[in-house]
């Protein structure tokens, strides 16, 4: 049973990858890529007010982040599961290196966030999907607010939780229907209301929370390898 099911993980992912790839395709690759089997997946989100360039330790190719929502994000890079990765994060004159070890089938969010000293730093966020459903949405919401102690998305106009409780620097995710999506950000007490794009079934999504100059704001990407 355990090899059905890792087969058709492989399945998943190869085709994942496949119909991806061209989305993102003038973003270089840092890390070489390993077999699907034993693949771990690293993207990188800027979480600072100012762009950040990644450059890879085991070559020369370099990957730009903004500062403007889904330019805040790289697409998830393929790496073979059990190496090392290395990488080197700049923003302005400032550098620090960063590196991490995958899990098979892990999903990995390294964040880069700014550490109050007119520096950056790295916070790692992993995931490992146990499900996937070709008729609904897989729905994440990532704090990556310190000073937001329990994040919360409700959604409609019942106010239904979507996400509930998250901790800084972790993730919760849910399958949800495929629709347009009208929700509310609740930290500390603070409410905002956000309109999400059109959810497509089979699609995987991240909503981040990050705080910049005192000032909460939330942006939605699809995720994408």
């Amino acid at each position: 049973m355990v090899n059905i099911m890792r087969s058709l993980f492989s399945i998943f992912f190869v085709i994942l990858c496949c119909f991806s790839s061209a989305a993102h395709s003038e973003e270089p690759q840092l890390y070489e890529t390993g077999p699907s089997e034993e693949s771990s997946y690293v993207r990188f989100v800027n979480a600072t007010d100012e762009p950040v360039v990644i450059t890879s330790s085991a070559g020369n190719a370099k990957v730009s982040l903004s500062t403007k929502d889904d330019g805040r994000v790289s697409h998830f890079f393929t790496v073979k599961a059990g190496s090392k990765l290395s990488a080197v994060i700049q923003e302005g004159a400032g550098k620090v290196a960063v590196s991490v070890t995958g899990k098979p089938w892990e999903y990995i969010t390294i964040a880069v966030l700014p550490d109050g000293v007119g520096k950056v730093k790295t916070m790692l966020v992993r995931e490992t999907p146990t499900d996937f459903n070709g008729v609904r949405a897989s729905f994440a919401l990532f704090n990556l607010d310190a000073k937001c102690g329990a994040a919360t998305l409700q959604g409609g106009s019942k106010n239904t939780p979507i996400v509930e409780n998250i901790k800084p620097y972790t993730v919760g995710r849910r399958l949800i229907n495929p629709v347009k999506l009208s929700a509310s950000l609740i930290c500390e007490g603070e409410r905002n209301m956000s309109d999400f794009p059109q959810l497509q079934a089979g699609e995987r999504y991240s909503v981040f929370v990050l705080s910049l100059k005192n000032v909460r704001q939330s942006f939605i990407v699809r995720d994408a390898n």
